[in-house]
């Protein structure tokens, strides 16, 4: 999500240089998993599909290669400054306020949204809105963060950091422990087929999954989000071992819920 909400975005893009490199991470740690959920939802020629925070604009691509010349992309962000969707003849790359305006309701065969509404505290509402853009039988696909595998890991620097980091977030609106409340939301908005999974990538120091997590927390950190870490070394030797390609580190999991409209 490359959006800019003033004040209440903690990764707004004014406060680092480097927020290209960052979306790119971020793009290649968790494109392979999206482009193959979406793949199984069955993404295909002609489907109308709506991109949410679409970043630097890597699933956006991929869903108008995969809809073809009948289909339709509409990518949306608050800041589109990263992806202008230039030789792409089928999307339309719109600026879009998710906390005061809504998509286009019941065009859609698939709405999707990665990292997205844990930024919103709006986002029960911003979620009845992604469902109403659904046509009938059209899927929703929200991939979101969650830290509850990072309780299940023991003592240890890289935990301690990575708890530190969100719950230096919570205090600027975001929230990591939403993404398990999906599959209960998704069946109260009455969607069907509704399933959900966690994805937590182990990945080595250096790789794209932990740069894109250093990167977020040294933006974090730059931004006025001190993290307290008491570990040995701290911080710092957590961003030393976070660049050591002989260590395996947990990537931040993600919760991938599912649902479909009903069909009339």
């Amino acid at each position: 999500m490359s959006t800019e909400l003033g004040n209440e975005y903690i990764f707004n893009g004014r406060h680092v240089a480097d927020v290209p490199r960052r979306l790119r991470a971020l793009e290649e740690s968790y494109d392979p998993g999206t482009v193959g959920r979406l793949e199984r939802l069955g993404v295909g020629a002609g489907w109308h599909c709506l991109e949410v925070g679409t970043g630097a604009g890597s699933v956006a691509r991929w869903l108008s290669h995969r809809a073809g010349p009948a289909g339709r992309v509409l990518a949306a962000d608050l800041d589109t400054s990263f992806f202008t969707g230039e030789g792409l003849d089928n999307v339309e790359v719109r600026q879009l306020d998710l906390r005061s305006e809504r998509p286009p309701e019941g065009e859609f065969d698939l709405v999707h949204a990665r990292l997205v509404l844990g930024h919103l505290p709006e986002r029960d509402r911003v979620l009845d809105a992604l469902v109403a853009a659904l046509r009938p039988g059209g899927w929703l696909l929200v991939e979101e963060a969650e830290e509850f595998p990072f309780h299940g890991m023991g003592d240890g620097l890289h935990r301690e950091v990575v708890l530190a980091a969100l719950a230096a977030m919570e205090t600027a609106g975001f929230t990591a422990k939403w993404g398990r409340k999906l599959p209960a939301l998704f069946r109260a908005r009455g969607l069907e087929d509704v399933s959900a999974v966690v994805e937590a990538p182990i990945v080595p120091g250096g790789s794209s999954g932990l740069e894109w997590l250093r990167l977020s927390i040294d933006q974090l950190i730059r931004g006025g989000h001190p993290i307290q870490v008491h570990g040995r070394g701290g911080y710092e030797q957590w961003r030393r071992k976070s660049e050591d390609p002989d260590t395996w580190l947990v990537s931040l999991p993600l919760v991938a819920a599912q649902g479909r409209a009903a069909r009339r």
